[in-house]
């Protein structure tokens, strides 16, 4: 504005001076004080964003470590598991040790029985190439002549009779190999079959009929499952059994028959902590029965495919004369 007068214009000059030197240290410090506002405010900004990410830094550690202990208790777990089926493998192995052990037994008893057939069956060479004649066989030994007294009254000339050579024959059975001929066809291991039931009226229940009927029994059902065990004594430290003594017998006791026998194998049934001690006799007569139902579960599971039926059919006779004879107290003992 303009005054009329002139020290108007300077009292206004003035004025304005002395308040913009009163008033600029508080615009200062207003601004200094905004700036510290703004420092603030970015500094608190900051400060959450930090807190934000210790935040999901915390989380993502929480998240790993419980993958590290869920991966932990599965990695116990599964070492648990591989554990467990190991200690199964090796009692599976063991179990099936002690089977080939027993079946090798059974086929060096046999390969000694078919060594003692053949060398007993099999005629001198002499014997079988000499001639019809009135020549006598040469013989070790002295033997006196029949003839001696008739030679010195001078009326009898020496007459030597030679023994006849015998042979095995074998004919098949058309009744039985019709009965064998209509289960191969249909293997099964059914006692009502024909075939069977004519075998186990015939040789396994004669065989394994004992004194102990009850025993006698749990043997064959467990040869029938296949989880009956034949073993020497003193394959392993015998384990300590509930049964009594006169159940399990013992190493001169035959839990069998109850007689007193020296005791040379043991069996039990599955995976049972039992044995029973067997007599020669006995142990005998049951690995007859075993051999056969060997074979059979062998034709029953396809595994015999270079035999014929006839084959197959001597080879299940050949096994029912062994139990035939095992019945009729015929056995191999091994020295």
């Amino acid at each position: 504005c303009i005054c009329p007068k002139r020290n108007c214009t300077f009292t206004f000059m003035f004025s304005c001076k002395t308040i913009l030197y009163h008033t600029f240290p508080i615009f200062l410090f207003c601004f200094i004080i905004c700036v510290f506002c703004s420092c603030h405010c970015m500094c608190l900004k900051e400060l959450k964003l930090k807190d934000e990410e210790c935040e999901r830094l915390s989380k993502v550690r929480d998240q790993l470590g419980q993958e590290l202990e869920e991966l932990t208790a599965s990695l116990f777990e599964e070492a648990h598991k591989m554990v467990h089926e190991a200690n199964l493998k090796q009692a599976t192995a063991e179990k099936q040790l002690k089977e080939a052990l027993g079946k090798i037994d059974v086929l060096q008893a046999e390969v000694a029985a078919l060594k003692t057939l053949v060398l007993s069956t099999s005629p001198t060479s002499p014997c079988k190439e000499m001639p019809p004649g009135p020549k006598a066989p040469f013989k070790k030994g002295h033997a006196r002549n029949k003839s001696t007294s008739s030679a010195m009254l001078g009326s009898h000339q020496e007459v030597a009779v030679t023994q006849p050579i015998v042979r095995e024959c074998k004919e098949v059975d058309s009744l039985l190999f019709t009965e064998f001929k209509v289960w191969k066809e249909e293997p099964t291991l059914e006692r009502s079959c024909s075939f069977l039931e004519r075998i186990y009226r015939e040789d396994i229940y004669p065989c394994l009929t004992f004194s102990k009927s009850e025993l006698g029994s749990a043997i064959l059902e467990a040869v029938e499952q296949n989880t009956l065990s034949v073993e020497p004594v003193g394959f392993q430290p015998l384990p300590v059994v509930k049964a009594s003594a006169v159940e399990c017998g013992g190493p001169k006791k035959c839990a069998l028959c109850g007689q007193t026998k020296t005791c040379k194998h043991r069996i039990k049934f599955g995976d049972s902590s039992n044995y029973y001690y067997v007599s020669p006799f006995c142990r005998y007569r049951i690995t007859s029965v075993c051999n056969f139902f060997t074979y059979i579960r062998y034709i029953l599971q396809g595994l015999v495919k270079q035999q014929d039926a006839e084959q197959m059919f001597w080879e299940v006779m050949q096994l029912r004369k062994e139990m035939s004879n095992t019945k009729l107290g015929y056995y191999k003992d091994e020295l």
